[in-house]
């Protein structure tokens, strides 16, 4: 305990070098708490938001099969496309609960600074859909798409064209026509907030895609039958892709892996140069108080004592900037989620940075690690000082 208190007066003895230590050693805790707190919610929030999708397989025109699933699931055109009539065919096999056909197309706005996404559906896509509620709380039918000028319009939608009311009109010069708002979505936390919903043959009228979908989402009876079911559908229909979700999951977290994988090495040299700081810092203390340490040794401190205390003085500082970055990391939290999630894919919308125990033994120990590797050098340099020779010194 005397060790201890020691080494914390050595420490308040020179403050200016001892704070940009303990800043140096918390802004790499920091990073690497909200790095790792952030991979586990953005795993988890991505899981989240596929599950609620209520999506087991997916049905989407031949090419490169995550790419035309990310479209699907986050906006976007897709060149080709897929006959109408392969829903029925999908819902006619045993263990399909649900086979929703959906025509989605893109309409760029670059004088807005924006991009609006029209997705023709079709009263399957609302059963898909079950957790969808409207402005009055209450699960949308198929009768909101009744009439080909219906549009249903996402939460974020409905802010965007500042849409409050059933009834209000939207014109769409692209195609020279006007929808009625029959619906407002509640928020639902997903890429769904963001859609203009229109009836199918709504869709493909406008946007000249008569009888053309660009993908059939399929609920099963059983997620278990995910495999069986893929492999007939392979057989039916040779010139589309079939996805699986766990597999577009999957190949979205190896995306994901790399580039934490880039960012980790980022924080493994941040780290590396804390921990130089702090020998640099301890090796400094030691050559000041050369004098000091003589001292001690002529009083009776032997070699043992003198390699503690430089030892825990190590420890001390480090401590203390660990602390001191996880309490930043927690305050600071939403600002480095609204920073990574700009470079992630498919970043789901709600909070995903939260305290994790996990991330936080890793970083306690990180700390820990730098304090025992940075400070063998000082202290055993301290502690093999000869006593005359310190004595000597000025």
């Amino acid at each position: 305990m005397n060790l201890t208190r020691l080494a914390l007066r050595n420490l308040l003895l020179r403050p200016a070098r001892t704070l940009l230590t303990v800043v140096s050693v918390a802004a790499s805790v920091a990073v690497l708490f909200s790095l790792l707190a952030f991979n586990t919610g953005y795993q988890k929030g991505l899981r989240n938001q596929l599950q609620q999708m209520g999506v087991h397989l997916m049905v989407v025109p031949i090419g490169c099969p995550y790419e035309a699933a990310s479209l699907v699931l986050k906006g976007g055109d897709i060149e080709s496309y897929l006959e109408e009539d392969v829903a029925e065919r999908i819902g006619a096999l045993e263990g399909v609960a649900i086979a929703a056909p959906s025509l989605m197309h893109a309409i760029v706005r670059p004088e807005d600074g924006r991009t609006d996404i029209y997705l023709g559906i079709d009263e399957r896509h609302l059963q898909l859909k079950n957790w969808w509620r409207t402005g009055e709380g209450v699960a949308p039918t198929g009768d909101l798409l009744n009439g080909p000028d219906a549009m249903v319009l996402g939460w974020d939608a409905a802010l965007i064209e500042k849409r409050e009311e059933i009834g209000e009109k939207i014109w769409v010069p692209e195609t020279q026509s006007e929808f009625t708002v029959t619906g407002i979505l509640e928020p639902t936390g997903t890429q769904d907030d963001g859609f203009f919903y229109v009836p199918l043959a709504s869709a493909q009228e406008r946007f000249d895609r008569a009888g053309k979908v660009t993908a059939v989402q399929v609920r099963l009876t059983d997620p278990a039958l995910a495999a069986e079911t893929a492999d007939k559908l392979e057989e039916m229909f040779p010139g589309a892709e079939i996805i699986r979700m766990e597999e577009l999951l999957g190949s979205m977290t190896a995306l994901m892996d790399s580039a934490r994988a880039l960012i980790f090495a980022i924080v493994a040299v941040v780290i590396a140069i804390s921990a130089v700081g702090v020998l640099n810092t301890m090796l400094m203390s030691v050559f000041e108080r050369t004098r000091e340490i003589g001292v001690l040794r002529a009083t009776g401190a032997g070699r043992l004592h003198i390699f503690g205390l430089v030892w825990t003085e190590t420890l001390a500082l480090t401590a203390i900037g660990g602390l001191v970055g996880l309490l930043t990391a927690s305050v600071a939290a939403r600002g480095v989620e609204a920073v990574i999630k700009r470079f992630v894919p498919m970043a789901p919308k709600e909070a995903m940075t939260q305290f994790d125990p996990r991330a936080a033994v890793i970083c306690v120990l990180a700390v820990l690690g730098i304090g025992l590797v940075a400070g063998i050098y000082p202290a055993f340099r301290a502690a093999t000082i000869r006593t005359i020779e310190a004595l000597r010194a000025e």
